[in-house]
């Protein structure tokens, strides 16, 4: 894991500098850097947007929101990115250099998202819908 990887995710957690952060392994050193860094104004869009449809990644993206009784709060979560169309060896890649990185993002929330909608329901808690049902409900 690449130095610069700690020093950027402190500035999110602490400063609250930016809004999200991609990282990816690099294929020649094989170390986790920093890919994109999304300001903060950005949004869950511009996460969506910053990950690649054909390769894994991993991105850290500060949510913030309000809790039910009024306050403003915010939660921090390491998403892993593992589109069904990235090749078998980047997923195993960045399944094995996981543990690694996790060590260094301390007080993140973890999930594993394959679709655009997956990140979107699973950092907002909105149960997402079935895209690719092969029966009807009237079908059984």
């Amino acid at each position: 894991v690449d130095p610069e990887c700690s020093k950027i995710f402190e500035l999110l957690k602490i400063r609250r500098k930016h809004r999200f952060i991609v990282y990816k392994i690099d294929a020649d050193t094989e170390a986790v850097v920093p890919e994109t860094v999304g300001p903060r104004g950005a949004g869950l869009a511009d996460l969506k947007a910053a990950l690649p449809e054909n390769d894994s990644r991993y991105a850290i993206y500060d949510h913030e929101f309000t809790t039910y009784d009024g306050r403003p709060t915010n939660k921090l979560f390491f998403v892993s990115w593992f589109p069904p169309n990235s090749t078998p060896y980047s997923k195993m890649a960045y399944t094995q250099a996981k543990t690694h990185v996790r060590d260094v993002f301390t007080g993140v929330f973890d999930i594993m998202c394959r679709t655009p909608t997956e990140v979107e329901s699973m950092i907002m808690g909105v149960p997402e819908e079935e895209e690719d049902q092969e029966f009807g409900d009237d079908d059984f």
